[in-house]
């Protein structure tokens, strides 16, 4: 299984992360997924709504239009984006209590640390299981 993303929109989503830090960012990924590939389309921003250091939400409303565009365009929501300020990348006990309201969608977790991005995993919840996916850049 993998998420296969363009490196300017992976470039995009470190960007968001280093602008809001010491903030979590969070965003939408955009695209199609077949067979435990995620192929990301489009790279969607949010404001986290929660302005917090720990947690993250994009507005609903943001997530709504999101959605019925991607479904005009002939995509769907394929992953949530967020990053963890001052600490790695990996799913905490908060995120997988999150994915298990998202489901077969993959998560893309930046891990920032000072001024730069210091790893970017990726995360699918599949029959109650987490699993990290491959990230192939294109």
């Amino acid at each position: 299984m993998k998420l296969k993303i363009k490196r300017r929109d992976l470039e995009s989503i470190e960007k968001h992360a280093l602008r809001v830090f010491p903030l979590e960012c969070c965003g939408l990924l955009v695209g199609r997924a077949a067979r435990g590939i995620f192929n990301v389309e489009e790279v969607v921003q949010a404001n986290n709504i929660h302005e917090s250091e720990v947690s993250f939400e994009a507005d609903a409303e943001l997530v709504y239009r999101a959605i019925d565009a991607a479904g005009a365009e002939g995509l769907e929501l394929i992953g949530i984006y967020h990053s963890h300020p001052n600490t790695r990348a990996y799913i905490s006990a908060a995120d997988a209590e999150v994915m298990k309201l998202w489901p077969n969608v993959a998560w893309l977790v930046a891990g920032v640390v000072g001024e730069q991005v210091v790893e970017k995993k990726a995360f699918v919840l599949r029959e109650g299981k987490v699993t990290e996916l491959k990230i192939e850049i294109g």
